[in-house]
């Protein structure tokens, strides 16, 4: 990057996506916004080309000049960009020395320029409730950004308000983070350590290999549960404790909702836990949001509600009335559009599964400049995995066996001295026999 010193412009030749056109850009007040282990990210102020807003820029080094699905995705290729999901608008690349001599080190940098968002959902639920018509428009542009990924084939993996965006003053709302996201084909096997454990579904608590997008529905329930308690709905230090708090809120799931869910373990017999509802875990008197996030929160992934159908839910009427407007007096209209609103009801998929096929048979590329390749390594000598590297050998992709295995016994924590107060439906335990 060239800088003017008088005026702190700094002028990038980039390319602007999804076209992949060079050009020219200008820069200012350029500082360091956060630091990572792979990446440093900076904030600025972009002035040319296009309109002057508001950027952040994600600095890495990659090593190979293969792209991941995260990159493939967010530069927009072969798609069209949704107001929901983070878009990259330039890219560019440079490559770097350090040291000296002998010591001389050469680098590749890649750098991805976004439109600047400047909370998360976390940050804001840390300082303050939602009024309710702030917590039903980010419900509806969550499940509508999620309604967009089903629509090609993708699953996100780590829907968690962290990786929530939002603009508070525009009332906008953008799922970012696509670390963990691929796409994926019903039957196909996938690992289940996936999703921060809050909002891991019940499925993968269970080890399933075989699952789909409604993992996100569940994660996406579980933020909206959270925006309506004030804070974390299912807060299990491990997972013996998230799955006793989950069937305290809906319930024991029977044998069929297991064999729904394909889960490759099951809870032991001799637990038990009092069942006391969503509405009591919500700490709420308002049975309308108990009743739209239990319908949400299901065992059987196929049956929770998501798509149109959730978006058109009478939960939304409010902010769907005339002149509705936000806690900041923004109308909701100018933030959700008629035509949007019509785009949710289309749920148009064939240009997304067009999209999935593409990214499956290695059609979409995206390249800035290769970087340096160095001569390989050594092959390193075999080692055996120990019990300790079971969990980052758990995040690689793995392939269901054909042999039948033996059910993994998950005991529950004792329900003694509980003191919840336990719903009307009646108290159930997880003493019954379950047979997947």
């Amino acid at each position: 990057m060239n800088e003017d010193e008088n005026k702190g412009i700094v002028f990038q030749i980039a390319y602007e996506l999804p076209s992949q056109q060079r050009v020219g850009m200008q820069m200012a007040n350029l500082r360091l916004h956060a630091r990572g282990v792979f990446s440093n990210v900076y904030r600025g102020t972009i002035l040319s080309p296009g309109t002057e807003q508001e950027i952040a820029i994600k600095k890495t080094w990659p090593k190979t000049p293969y792209r991941n699905f995260e990159l493939l995705f967010l530069s927009g290729l072969r798609r069209k960009p949704h107001k929901n999901i983070v878009q990259m608008l330039f890219a560019f690349s440079r490559n770097t020395t350090s040291g000296e001599g002998l010591e001389m080190k050469h680098s590749f940098c890649e750098s991805y320029v976004f439109g600047f968002m400047p909370y998360t959902l976390q940050n804001i639920l840390k300082k303050t409730r939602l009024a309710e018509v702030d917590m039903k428009l980010y419900t509806w542009q969550l499940f509508e950004g999620i309604r967009y990924l089903q629509a090609h084939m993708i699953v996100h993996r780590d829907i968690k308000p962290v990786n929530i965006l939002v603009d508070v003053d525009k009332g906008t709302l953008k799922i970012a983070d696509f670390g963990s996201a691929k796409v994926v084909l019903r039957g196909s096997s996938s690992t289940s350590y996936q999703v921060t454990r809050f909002y891991r579904p019940p499925e993968l608590l269970l080890d399933a290999k075989e699952y789909y997008w409604m993992v996100d529905v569940w994660s996406a329930g579980c933020c909206v549960g959270e925006m309506m308690k004030g804070k974390v709905l299912f807060p299990g230090a491990s997972i013996k404790i998230m799955l006793k708090l989950i069937v305290q809120a809906i319930g024991l799931p029977s044998a069929r909702d297991l064999d729904y869910m394909k889960v490759s373990s099951m809870i032991d017999q001799q637990s038990a836990v009092k069942v006391i509802g969503l509405k009591e875990v919500l700490g709420t008197e308002n049975q309308e949001w108990a009743d739209f996030l239990g319908a949400i929160l299901r065992y059987r992934p196929r049956e929770r509600l998501h798509g149109p159908k959730l978006l058109s839910h009478p939960f939304f009427d409010l902010i769907f009335t005339p002149k509705c407007t936000l806690s900041n007096g923004l109308l909701v209209s100018q933030v959700i559009t008629l035509d949007d609103y019509k785009t949710a009801q289309k749920n148009d998929s064939t240009s997304g599964k067009q999209y999935a096929a593409a990214i499956l048979r290695h059609e979409i590329r995206f390249s800035l400049k290769a970087p340096i390749v160095h001569p390989p390594a050594p092959p390193a000598p075999p080692v055996v995995p120990s019990k300790e590297s079971k969990e980052s050998k758990e995040t690689k992709e793995v392939k269901v066996s054909k042999e039948p295995s033996k059910l993994e016994l998950t005991k529950l924590p004792s329900a003694e001295n509980q003191t919840n107060v336990t719903s009307p439906t009646a108290v159930m335990s997880l003493k019954r026999t379950l047979n997947v």
